[in-house]
């Protein structure tokens, strides 16, 4: 009955603390009908900082190749070999969030997360291919990593909540028709 009890509370509370997150501004109509419209992208690798890195088993590439095999499999977008040839580029950059930086004002979509000093986060910025200039960004945690199935089953989730941002990006036109 307690653990019944405790459980149910604590489902309470994880939806009450969804329902009270702080929401980023939806992005400008500009981005999202610039990024619906993109056929072909190209996937960077900026890498990842040391700290990051320490507990991750794949290194310095792990986030980039998981990325771009969660893009692959989705198939909105065609992934092509070089900047020149695409849309919009999509370069990701793996760090870790120092206690003193505040990345909640960035990004899409709810954050309905909470970031520890020093957890693992996903910078995804899209950019201009032949500028290079910043057309959005969207920061999300990257989840536990490590050697552990539970860290790598964390780390795969937040790939997956990676990539169903940029979904909600591309969404988002859809959605607005949806409900005028």
């Amino acid at each position: 009955m307690i653990r019944r009890s405790l459980s149910c509370f604590c489902l309470l509370l994880a939806m009450f603390t969804v329902a009270c997150a702080p929401r980023a501004p939806p992005p400008p109509l500009d981005v999202v009908a610039k990024v619906t419209a993109a056929k072909k992208i190209f996937v960077s690798n900026a890498g990842a900082d040391v700290v990051f890195i320490s507990d991750r088993v794949g290194g310095v590439n792990e986030s980039y190749n998981a990325l771009y095999a969660s893009l692959k499999q989705w198939g909105y977008f065609q992934l092509v070999n070089s900047p020149t040839e695409a849309d919009f580029v999509f370069e990701i950059l793996s760090t870790q969030q120092s206690a003193d930086v505040d990345h909640t004002g960035i990004g899409f979509g709810p954050h309905d997360y909470t970031v520890t000093p020093h957890s693992g986060i996903f910078n995804l910025s899209i950019l201009d291919p032949s500028t290079r200039a910043l057309i959005y960004k969207i920061v999300s945690p990257s989840g536990q990593g490590g050697t552990s199935k539970k860290g790598q089953i964390s780390f795969a989730n937040a790939i997956t909540t990676l990539t169903d941002r940029i979904k909600a990006l591309v969404a988002a036109p859809a959605a607005a028709a949806q409900n005028p």
